[in-house]
């Protein structure tokens, strides 16, 4: 009966303790593309690319994943202004990054991860969000970029 008793507890304990580990990583909602499918779709529907500079690696940028993406809120405002897209750093595990990664990351000045960049498919202009900067201020990012973005545009159109 004492055996019994103990594997039951032990059970118990190693069901709960997955539980808790499962709702401690909240899943990313936010529906990322690839590039070449994210940036076809931008030019159709005219809405801004949101890049999502990330790595493996990168512990604050599972925290922005954990923090920010995973909130049903934020990842359906995200949904509705922008065309999501992830690059992943793959240089520490493969020793190369896709030349589209590179690119991409040269054009919009990426020094770090994570970053987030607000821009048109095709130009080198865009807003960005460097680093981890807590959920607060990415979240205050997110909702304004596609606004920035547009006066930059605007700016720009006027000085011509």
């Amino acid at each position: 009966m004492t055996r019994l008793l103990a594997r039951s507890a032990l059970g118990l304990l190693l069901a709960l303790s997955a539980a808790g580990a499962a709702g401690a990583l909240r899943a990313d909602l936010v529906k990322w593309r690839a590039r070449t499918e994210g940036e076809a779709e931008a030019k159709k529907s005219g809405k801004p690319v949101l890049y999502f500079f990330t790595a493996d690696w990168c512990a604050p940028c599972h925290l922005m994943k954990e923090e920010v993406f995973a909130d049903r809120k934020v990842a359906s405002g995200i949904d509705r202004r922008y065309i999501p897209v992830a690059l992943e750093d793959r240089r520490r595990e493969t020793g190369k990054n896709s030349p589209g990664m590179d690119d991409l990351a040269k054009r919009f000045g990426v020094e770090g991860f994570p970053t987030l960049v607000v821009a048109r498919p095709g130009t080198g202009k865009g807003v960005r969000l460097t680093g981890w900067v807590g959920r607060t201020k990415t979240v205050a990012f997110l909702e304004r970029a596609a606004e920035r973005l547009f006066e930059a545009e605007k700016a720009d159109t006027a000085r011509r």
